[in-house]
């Protein structure tokens, strides 16, 4: 007999699905019991159907796809929001936001639960772990950053004073309150066979990157830097990092380096 093979990100998947059948199932008129077994039933058949795949996961992981059912709603609302507040004569129904809101929500978790399964599955053997705090400079940006959002609350609180829509405040509130307790966090380290997992502490969130996704290792007097070309790098404080961890991020990022530089030369001579 087959077993049963449930995890969060299926799970998470399925409420999503069955969220998408409750909102359509509503706005052409279905109401009742029956529309809450049906969606509850299709959360549970997608969930067990996905439960089957857990290469899905590593798939979406990998080409960045677990943010778009966070991205898309998100997306939507905010265009929804600015309609309501700069086009005469529109009134956004408050059960559409409440529901963009719940796709926010329950995307999210895929997101979160998604990372988890890609990272678990295509990490590898652990090499070396460590927790470390943001390094001075990454710090000086936190206090940059902030300083930034503060002045641009403070202004839209002004403008909410003389008649401006009060999201924007709300979305830079947010963003100021978010900057302020994460900067402080320190961070846990995995370096794996394939790639560098951490994770804020205190948080359920897990990032994942390739070792092919840093360019190179910058080691300074104050942090150890994880350079990446069109991203953020990834920056801790030096006297944290294990002299073994670092050793061992400089072997992966130089091989990989080196390998996807030679594969990237022979394409171009192939031409």
């Amino acid at each position: 007999m087959r077993s049963l093979s449930l995890d969060g990100p299926s799970i998470a998947t399925g409420a999503y699905v069955g969220l998408v059948g409750y909102v359509a199932g509503t706005a052409v008129g279905i109401d009742g019991t029956g529309l809450l077994a049906g969606c509850g039933l299709t959360w549970l058949l997608v969930a067990l159907a996905l439960g089957r795949r857990p290469d899905l996961w590593v798939a979406l992981g990998r080409r960045r796809l677990l943010a778009v059912p966070t991205v898309v709603p998100m997306a939507a609302a905010v265009v929804l929001v600015l309609e309501d507040e700069f086009v005469t004569g529109v009134d956004v129904s408050l059960s559409v936001l409440f529901s963009l809101l719940g796709f926010i929500v329950v995307g999210f978790a895929i997101w979160l639960l998604g990372n988890r399964a890609y990272a678990d599955r295509v990490a590898g053997e652990l090499r070396a772990y460590w927790i470390a705090e943001p390094d001075p400079g990454r710090r000086r940006q936190i206090r940059r950053w902030s300083l930034l959002l503060g002045l641009g609350t403070v202004a839209a609180f002004v403008g909410v004073l003389y008649g401006a829509p009060s999201f924007l405040l709300s979305g830079l509130l947010a963003a100021l309150i978010t900057m302020l307790i994460n900067g402080r966090r320190s961070r846990e380290y995995e370096a794996c066979e394939n790639g560098l997992k951490y994770a804020d502490i205190g948080t359920v969130s897990v990032q994942y990157l390739p070792w092919e996704r840093f360019d190179g290792l910058r080691e300074t007097d104050e942090a150890i830097v994880l350079e990446r070309r069109w991203w953020p790098d990834e920056r801790m404080a030096a006297d944290e990092v294990p002299p073994d961890a670092r050793e061992m991020m400089r072997a992966a990022v130089d091989s990989s380096t080196n390998r996807y530089g030679n594969r990237d030369r022979c394409q171009c001579g192939d031409i």
